[in-house]
């Protein structure tokens, strides 16, 4: 048999493999679409949040400080606890803790309060999300590792295209609390069918058990160091930018808070399609024996380049552009990002990924406080976020040539 008909022989028996495998993975999907809502619900509510609240645009924005910080920190030592617990009860006790925070957030108009709540569902995410990764990472065929992730990514993407708006639009017609109230519904709804989809879980292998020091391998590795160095800059500058996009948006065309929504449905898109991207350009580089650290730098080299073009350009159709540009390259890097951690793990995933994670939200929260630093929020966002967008490009460019 010729080569290309040996190829396509793979292809096809890999088809039946991959839909089997992400079939397996709805219930986990379905958990990371609504903390992909989550993640993004308050950033369009900002302007509204703040006047409800009598609070300045700068202190709301804290809300995603407080869900972004309890991940960065609590996230590694919560990945320890992986190999003993196992997925069902990490999954289990993580969704439960982000309902609890979802209710409370609906029910307070107390703003510190409302920072606690938020609290609570970036500790239940901490607890759930690495959890899910490793899940996925550690039981997924190697020939569709990177679709998996992919489709997982692009879970968490989709529940920005749909529960973003429709959060905007419920806080539209009845107030903020309703956003809060229906994401904590769709949680409880989903905790039952998680529980399910890791009935067999105790059957599979687990990592075995590691102590404290395991926290620190993962910086004594250069390629897993260098790749998260990488993730702090990408989306300190992706993340934080985000945050602010749509009072910038708002301050610039009046917008109202359903049409502010739109920017979720934009940047869920992107993230939808680059996720579906990135997992199928990644599991084809390592078809061919490379890994995802050379798709690295294509998409950290867009991102600066979309993100000033987004929140400092003129007029709104080319903000519009440049958001879906944005997102793609982030969901992209996400995705390739995500299966190039648990590919320099083996052994330790569940803290690999639970310090990516960390890494992740904490980039956030210093973006988030960099770019509220002055007075002209367009300025401070273009600045920062492209100065730290270019350090990753350099940054991933780098790591390639010393991979060779």
């Amino acid at each position: 048999m010729s080569a290309d008909g040996t190829r396509q022989s793979a292809v096809a028996s890999a088809a039946p493999k991959t839909r089997r495998a992400l079939i397996g993975y709805l219930p986990l999907y379905l958990f990371l679409f609504l903390v992909g809502a989550e993640m993004y619900l308050v950033s369009p509510l900002l302007p509204e949040l703040a006047a409800d609240l009598d609070v300045p645009v700068t202190a709301a924005a804290h809300l995603v400080t407080a869900y972004v910080l309890v991940q960065a920190v609590a996230g590694p030592f919560l990945g320890l606890a992986y190999p003993r617990l196992g997925p069902v009860v990490m999954v289990g006790t993580g969704a439960a803790l982000f309902v609890a925070g979802n209710v409370i957030a609906a029910l307070t108009g107390d703003f510190a309060l409302l920072v606690g709540s938020r609290a609570l569902a970036g500790l239940g995410v901490a607890t759930a999300g690495p959890a899910i990764w490793t899940w996925i990472a550690t039981t997924a065929p190697e020939a569709i590792r990177g679709s998996a992730m992919g489709a997982g990514m692009a879970a968490f993407a989709l529940g920005q295209v749909l529960g973003v708006p429709l959060g905007a639009f419920v806080a539209d017609a009845a107030g903020w609390h309703r956003a809060f109230a229906l994401l904590g519904a769709g949680a409880a709804l989903t905790l039952p069918l998680l529980l399910y989809g890791l009935r067999g879980a105790r059957e599979r292998p687990r990592e075995p058990g590691q102590g404290p020091r395991v926290l620190l391998k993962v910086w004594t590795r250069g390629p897993l160091r260098r790749t998260l160095v990488i993730t702090f800059l990408f989306h300190a500058a992706n993340l934080g930018a985000y945050t602010y996009l749509a009072d910038v948006i708002d301050t610039r065309y009046d917008l109202s808070p359903t049409a502010l929504g739109t920017i979720g449905l934009l940047s869920g898109l992107g993230m939808f399609a680059g996720a579906a991207l990135g997992g199928r350009v990644g599991d084809a580089a390592r078809a061919r024996g490379h890994t995802e650290d050379r798709l690295l730098p294509v998409w950290t080299i867009v991102l600066p380049v979309a993100l000033v073009v987004a929140v400092g350009g003129r007029p709104l159709w080319l903000n519009i552009v440049a958001v879906l540009v944005w997102f793609l390259a982030a969901g992209a890097f996400d995705t390739n990002q995500q299966t190039l951690v648990a590919s320099h793990a083996p052994g330790f995933t569940a803290v690999a990924l639970s310090w990516n994670l960390a890494v992740l939200y904490g980039a956030t929260s210093w973006g988030v406080w960099l770019m509220g630093l002055g007075d002209h929020r367009a300025g401070a966002v273009v600045v920062a976020g492209a100065v730290m967008a270019a350090l990753a490009a350099a940054c991933s460019i780098a790591a390639v040539r010393r991979s060779g």
